[in-house]
């Protein structure tokens, strides 16, 4: 089982990111995945053409599509534009989704917070709990913001709060997912909460700088990239796919 995960788009009327998205698309459409999650900031400043852009590119794989809202996401906007791509539980509301593919469960929790640039998962737990009490097969949690500290301060102020809540909840559930995977950071990270990986993945906007314990602010030699899942025989190994930038550079 494969699923593929991209972030962070961050599609603007340079329409740079957008080329970077259809190289990665190209390249899905190529290597035929069996599903992708889509975790958040497709658009920048709610530019409505650019919604409707990202979602003509997504309609164009030949597999199902999840999508998650972002911190920078226009929700009502992301919701009635790309209404033909994705599906969510709730026709208003938070934006998660549930959904099975070939023995695999793919759980998807909306944690933006309305007017702030912060996510919070405390008050979708009930829903989460509910929905994994059920659950006989490996699950995948994906949300936007990771709900652990990245160690970059800019991202961590902005983070997804209540951490710990959402392990507490998911140490009482039998069968707890195999990671949770988020967007966000604009760079692949890996971590965990308690004993359940987290891993971030990287951006199709360019990624961000490393900035550690007052390291200096280096040049970022990265390249936009998004991950590839593979889970098999109750178990997950996840790669990185990088892209071609708009400028050509790696």
């Amino acid at each position: 089982m494969l699923v593929a995960q991209i972030s962070d788009i961050h599609a603007r009327p340079d329409l740079s990111s957008l080329q970077t998205l259809e190289r990665a698309i190209g390249w899905l459409r190529t290597f035929r995945p069996d599903a992708l999650v889509v975790t958040g900031d497709l658009v920048d400043d709610g530019w409505r053409r650019g919604y409707r852009l990202v979602a003509e590119s997504l309609r164009s794989l030949d597999c199902p599509v999840h999508l998650l809202p972002g911190n920078g996401d226009d929700l009502q906007l992301m919701r009635s534009e790309l209404a033909a791509v994705g599906t969510w539980i709730n026709a208003t509301g938070p934006m998660h989704f549930r959904t099975a593919v070939d023995g695999l469960t793919l759980f998807g929790v909306d944690v933006t917070v309305a007017g702030q640039s912060y996510g919070d998962v405390l008050p979708h737990l009930p829903w989460l709990m509910n929905a994994l009490a059920d659950v006989t097969t490996p699950s995948l949690l994906f949300m936007h913001q990771p709900p652990l500290r990245i160690g970059i301060e800019v991202l961590d102020r902005v983070g997804c709060r209540n951490g710990s809540a959402l392990l507490s909840t998911l140490d009482a559930v039998n069968r707890p997912p195999l990671a949770i995977l988020c967007g966000h950071v604009h760079r692949p990270a890996f971590g965990r909460l308690g004993s359940i990986p987290v891993q971030t993945c990287g951006s199709l906007c360019p990624p961000n700088p490393l900035l550690l314990e007052g390291r200096a602010d280096l040049p970022v030699i990265d390249a936009p990239s998004f991950l590839v899942h593979e889970v098999s025989d109750g178990g997950l190994v996840s790669h990185v796919v990088s892209v071609l930038a708009s400028d050509g550079s790696a």
